[in-house]
């Protein structure tokens, strides 16, 4: 039996990963202005902080001070580009320990209010060995429990749950929870990304309807997405998501829009390459899934 929608699903946001201080502010506010469906993901480990992949809170601060510049409004909710925290490390072990703990409660909550405060909408919980994170515990129920008391606290921003083998202990109790409460809290959602960062690419993309959660019907795709294959990867997980009965979904991509530079003395430096993600959005506007602004 087939869940397949009639009208083909929406793209709801193109995801790229892993800012870091090797960007220009300004160059990335421009791009996310000129292309609302962008969402930029910035990664939040503490213990490496300042590596490739992984910003300073003091480069999070000079763009969350430029954006508020951006804002047409004082009291204006939404920012002006799209921003999703991708949480590793110890962020996310005290996320999921925080029914347990309530210095880990406090540590979280604290923690979001202040990302929900600098413009951020989505948060990503980066549930593995390779983000820092202690997974003996993932399908414990205190672990439910944290996450779901987490996503109660904060019913503004977006949870996406990083479904793969490895976090299959915590997603899988939230499946269970679904069937026994009949739905999820509509701010939690799934993305399927076996590749977890490493640039690994998808063999196939899930149409298992189970994770097409909340009343919008959306569900994300990740694993080994770069300009070589976007086309093919956005129109390949359009038909998955369209026969899990999905009617939005986004993709989003670290390793694929990364590049190594040669610095003067011959160093390379592992650098957040804006020239790749444009060479996406071209692509992906080519497809009619985006629009370039009037005249480009």
């Amino acid at each position: 039996m087939t869940n397949k929608t009639s009208a083909p699903p929406k793209l709801a946001a193109l995801g790229f990963c892993g800012a870091d201080d090797s960007v220009n502010h300004r160059h990335m506010i421009l791009i996310g202005k000129t292309y609302p469906l962008v969402e930029w993901g910035i990664l939040f480990r503490p213990d490496k902080e300042g590596q490739p992949r992984y910003a300073t809170r003091q480069w999070v601060c000079g763009l969350v001070q430029l954006l508020k510049q951006n804002v047409v409004a004082p009291n204006e909710e939404e920012p002006p580009i799209r921003l999703a925290a991708h949480l590793c490390g110890s962020h996310v072990n005290n996320l999921l320990s925080s029914s347990m703990d309530t210095n880990c409660a406090n540590n979280t909550d604290t923690f979001l209010i202040e990302l929900y405060n600098w413009g951020f909408r989505r948060v990503q919980v980066n549930a593995t060995a390779v983000n820092g994170v202690h997974t003996e515990k993932l399908g414990d129920e205190a672990t439910l429990q944290s996450f779901l008391r987490t996503t109660a606290a904060h019913p503004k921003l977006e949870f996406i749950v990083q479904k793969n083998e490895e976090t299959f202990p915590f997603w899988n109790s939230l499946l269970q929870y679904q069937q026994n409460k009949g739905m999820l809290p509509e701010n939690i959602v799934f993305l399927h990304d076996e590749s977890k960062g490493t640039g690994k690419e998808a063999g196939s993309w899930s149409t298992d309807s189970n994770f097409v959660t909340t009343s919008r019907k959306i569900v994300g795709y990740a694993g080994g997405i770069k300009p070589a294959n976007v086309e093919q990867v956005a129109q390949d997980t359009m038909s998955a998501c369209q026969e899990s009965g999905g009617k939005e979904y986004w993709i989003d991509m670290e390793s694929g829009v990364r590049s190594f530079v040669k610095e003067k003395g011959g160093k390379e430096e592992d650098i957040f390459d804006l020239t790749k993600c444009y060479s996406c959005i071209d692509k992906i506007c080519e497809l009619g899934l985006m629009d370039h602004p009037s005249g480009m």
